[in-house]
């Protein structure tokens, strides 16, 4: 087991429309602050109005394959990856991005519930909190039952919006709603991720990660992966000593290595 996090596989590059620095601007700073294997998961999204956005692929892995012969002899591992969005709302489409490129880290996240985005504090505005909890976990654990992919993101999102509208997190309350959802994810053998974000933000907010990860881990879960969700640079590896001590006490080890994207859609 490593003695500290040296990964980081959730990143975004220029090739995302709101990523602020280059691929080879990334591994500069990976390499320098002494990461040693980073994937760059650009967005491939679907959003609720229409629009849809992807990176030029081509010109994504190209860049890859420079920085790779660069840093690589420096130390630095770079994986190729994307982050889907509501992946489960658009398989057909997910399907023909796997079949065309091959990609060694897989992210599938919920960024939007019924339409609303999960990142914007309205989605909590005149409801009760712990049904837009149900709604969000119950469509996670579609998502990770049905999409591909080895890393599922974002389940710590939700409650950051949610405790600014709302206040402090009911674990008693909780509990009934994310479990079914942890099952679901343990039961396809995904890497569950903690985004180091927010974790030094606000009083108390790492109660509520420590008893996911926990409960996680009673339901057999793979593992647990401590990752930036960086836009910029100066975002990657964020926080990470305090998501490892989270991660130790959950009784997961640290990871260096993700297993292999799980790509045939179940349908």
């Amino acid at each position: 087991m490593p003695e500290t996090i040296r990964t980081d596989f959730h990143m975004h590059s220029t090739f995302s429309p709101d990523g602020h620095d280059t691929i080879h601007q990334l591994c500069r700073y990976a390499l320098e602050h002494e990461l040693t294997t980073i994937a760059v998961t650009d967005h491939v999204e679907w959003q609720p109005d229409g629009r849809q956005y992807a990176p030029d692929f081509p010109r994504y892995f190209e860049s890859l394959l420079r920085c790779r012969e660069e840093f690589g002899p420096q130390g630095l591992r770079i994986l190729s990856g994307l982050e889907l969005g509501n992946p489960h709302h658009h398989m057909p489409e997910v399907q023909a991005v796997l079949d065309a490129y091959e990609f060694d880290v897989v992210i599938a996240s919920l960024h939007w519930l019924d339409g609303e985005n999960i990142h914007n504090t309205r989605i909590f505005a005149d409801r009760d909190p712990y049904a837009v909890y149900s709604r969000y976990f119950a469509d996670l654990g579609r998502m990770a039952s049905v999409a591909p992919g080895n890393l599922i993101a974002h389940f710590d999102r939700i409650f950051w919006p949610g405790t600014q509208v709302h206040g402090a997190l009911d674990t008693a309350r909780l509990e009934p709603i994310v479990r079914p959802a942890l099952e679901q994810i343990a039961a396809r053998n995904w890497v569950l991720e903690l985004n180091t974000r927010f974790l030094a933000h606000t009083p108390g907010w790492n109660d509520i990660l420590q008893a996911v990860l926990l409960w996680f881990n009673e339901a057999g879960g793979a593992g647990v992966a401590v990752d930036s969700d960086a836009h910029r640079c100066k975002e990657i590896g964020r926080h990470r000593d305090v998501g490892a001590v989270l991660v130790r006490a959950a009784g997961f080890p640290l990871l260096n290595t993700l297993p292999a994207p799980q790509l045939a859609v179940v349908r």
